[in-house]
């Protein structure tokens, strides 16, 4: 089980700090928010593709050998940062690595959770990792890219040696007719993970943007996106004590429309409160949709967490694209656009939940 929990820590470290450097190389290299928004969405599209193969892989490979295969895209990946300049080869070395956390993620989900994992121990874990990411961010702002990405594809190969174990089980690749069956069956949980990953995308994504462009102190990089994990982080520690009246999704909403403030101040001290409250939302609705997922038959697990993964990739996808999609349309900035799209969206999801409580 260490050696679970110690590979959902590593590669969140890994996954937290890969949008953030790719924004920030791409903005030293030149290219426009709009750009940016457009290639950390696409390349999205790479994970959720990784995340409904999972099932099929681990089928014929088996955990070992899957987790050996999702590290060694990301080693590729890394490595082909190196020679990018274009959007093009950018594009590719991000689908690469974003197609190898795809892989990755329903796999350690699904190891975890058939040895009796726990959903607070389990995200506490990997969100432990990207709480290092986030305070990372700044440091290696001040580092030249070429350095990160090489330190990047070496520590995935220094992973392999984690992802060497015995543990062997029965797996039901996943079928076009078990994909869709399933869609309806947890519904409400699809939806939050879409929800999820659409409010934490637009600080991720546009925040160090922002920065840049009103010429914030750097530091702030590390310090808003550290306050949203570190909240999150908090919150799933606690979840199984959290009382069940506070498991609400329109305080979730509420919390997750905090991030919009950041475009109307330079305010530090804003910027980091309003991370804090959304990293709160988002663990609320991410704690209720694993709970779903965790709580499913053992021949089901892997097909329901690949359709998580799948999910909360699909947020991802969608945040950066609509964020500019907006931007250019409206004149909204993309951070407004994703935490009040995210926002509704949760009030919309606890529409249902709310009246089976009543």
């Amino acid at each position: 089980m260490k050696r679970l929990y110690a590979l959902s820590f590593s590669l969140s470290f890994l996954q937290g700090l890969l949008v953030p450097v790719i924004v920030l190389y791409m903005l030293r290299l030149g290219y426009s928010e709009a750009e940016i928004g457009i290639i950390t969405g696409s390349s999205s599209l790479l994970y959720i593709v990784g995340a409904l193969l999972s099932s099929f892989i681990v089928s014929r490979l088996g955990d070992s050998k899957t987790i050996i295969l999702s590290l060694n895209l990301l080693t590729a990946g890394y490595l082909l940062f190196l020679f990018s300049h274009s959007i093009v080869v950018i594009f590719i070395a991000a689908s690469l690595v974003l197609l190898g956390f795809g892989i990755f993620w329903p796999s350690i989900e699904n190891a975890v959770s058939s040895v009796g994992g726990k959903v607070s121990s389990f995200s506490f874990s990997w969100s432990s990792g990207s709480l290092l990411a986030m305070a990372s961010v700044y440091p290696l702002s001040l580092v030249e890219p070429a350095f990160t990405f090489l330190f990047f594809s070496g520590f995935s190969v220094f992973l392999v040696s984690f992802a060497i174990f015995s543990h062997k089980r029965r797996i039901e690749p996943a079928t076009p007719a078990g994909i869709l069956g399933s869609l309806g069956k947890a519904a409400t949980a699809w939806l939050l993970c879409i929800i999820y990953s659409l409010n934490s995308s637009g600080l991720i994504t546009f925040y160090p943007v922002l920065v840049e462009a009103r010429k914030l102190p750097q530091i702030l990089l590390s310090a808003t996106l550290f306050g949203m994990i570190f909240s999150r982080t908090l919150l799933f520690y606690l979840f199984d004590r959290v009382p069940n009246k506070l498991r609400r999704l329109d305080l979730a909403a509420l919390l997750m429309l905090t991030p919009a403030l950041v475009v109307y101040t330079n305010d530090s001290l804003i910027h980091v409160s309003t991370a804090l409250l959304s990293g709160i939302g988002q663990g609320i609705v991410y704690g209720i949709a694993l709970e779903r997922v965790f709580k499913r038959q053992s021949l089901e697990v892997h097909l329901y967490t690949s359709l998580f993964e799948s999910f909360i990739g699909a947020g991802y996808f969608f945040g950066p694209m609509l964020g500019v999609g907006f931007s250019s349309l409206l004149r909204v900035q993309p951070i407004v656009t994703t935490a009040f799209m995210s926002s509704v969206m949760a009030l919309l999801a606890g529409l249902p939940l709310r009246r089976k409580e009543s």
